[in-house]
């Protein structure tokens, strides 16, 4: 029979294997798309798969610059995930805060319970409802388009109260309320330092969502140069000769940040997800 520490050193290379094999099947689809964006268009087709691109296209990526908008429309969705990123941050955070310090508030229970309802409201029902706000600030077709909309989201706010509520504590307030502190100095001085874990978590995920917003930004943006940069390959996607090789490259270019921001962050981005799972 086998020894009990023989016993955990299979038990964990099983454990290693499964992850290995689980990282190499989600890691599969990011790999195929590094590869064609260096290949030509035969060759992403081509039967059986060619795992290896002969020769190496660096064309494609020229091409795209040639033939698209492709740095305004990075330079575009780059400031409106930004920009939504911050003001979806500071307003979640100021609402979460609220709601798990202020328990003397009037309706604060009905009010949150209110919010978390909003959660069960199909995205698609609130479109033309904003759509039609937005034509009447003749805001159509600007940044403001992109960014305030879904700024101050429920979820965001249910995840900055749960954090608050754990982390935070009464004592810390009541201390800077006798020190002078005015109720946002607290928020801005106290609060935000201790909630950045769950700041960079939740950036992370606002970023992401921002950066692939597709079907908003195809309602509200009209003009060439206000294109992001998920609108600039779609509408690749509907010429007539539809040019695979340069949608390639260009998903490749819009998919490295997003890669590059969750490798800088990722420890903020863990500590953040996993806060409160395990207590001391």
């Amino acid at each position: 029979m086998m020894s009990r520490r023989t016993r955990q050193i299979l038990l964990r290379l099983l454990t290693y294997v499964m992850l290995a094999a689980l990282a190499a099947l989600f890691l599969f689809p990011f790999y195929w798309l590094l590869i064609s964006a260096f290949k030509a268009k035969d060759q992403i087709f081509a039967l059986p798969p060619q795992w290896w691109p002969s020769p190496w296209r660096f064309v494609n990526f020229a091409s795209t610059f040639e033939k698209t908008n492709i740095v305004r429309a990075f330079f575009n969705s780059t400031v409106i995930a930004a920009g939504h990123c911050t003001l979806a941050l500071f307003l979640c955070s100021l609402a979460g805060f609220a709601f798990a310090k202020y328990p003397q508030a009037p309706g604060r229970d009905k009010l949150f319970a209110f919010v978390l309802a909003t959660m069960m409201i199909p995205g698609a029902v609130t479109l033309i409802p904003v759509f039609v706000v937005l034509c009447k600030l003749h805001a159509v077709n600007t940044y403001w388009a992109m960014i305030v909309p879904g700024a101050a989201s429920a979820f965001g706010i249910f995840w900055m109260r749960q954090y608050a509520a754990e982390n935070i504590h009464n004592d810390l307030l009541d201390a800077a309320r006798i020190d002078g502190c005015g109720e946002f100095t607290i928020y801005w001085r106290i609060v935000l330092p201790i909630l950045r874990p769950a700041l960079a978590a939740l950036g992370i995920l606002l970023v992401i969502g921002s950066w692939n917003n597709l079907m908003w930004a195809f309602i509200v943006l009209r003009t060439k140069n206000m294109f992001t940069l998920p609108l600039l390959i779609y509408l690749l996607n509907c010429e007539n000769r539809t040019p695979f090789e340069l949608i390639m490259a260009a998903s490749l270019l819009a998919t490295l940040p997003l890669v590059a921001a969750f490798l800088l962050f990722q420890r903020q981005f863990i500590q953040g997800i996993t806060a409160g799972a395990i207590k001391g």
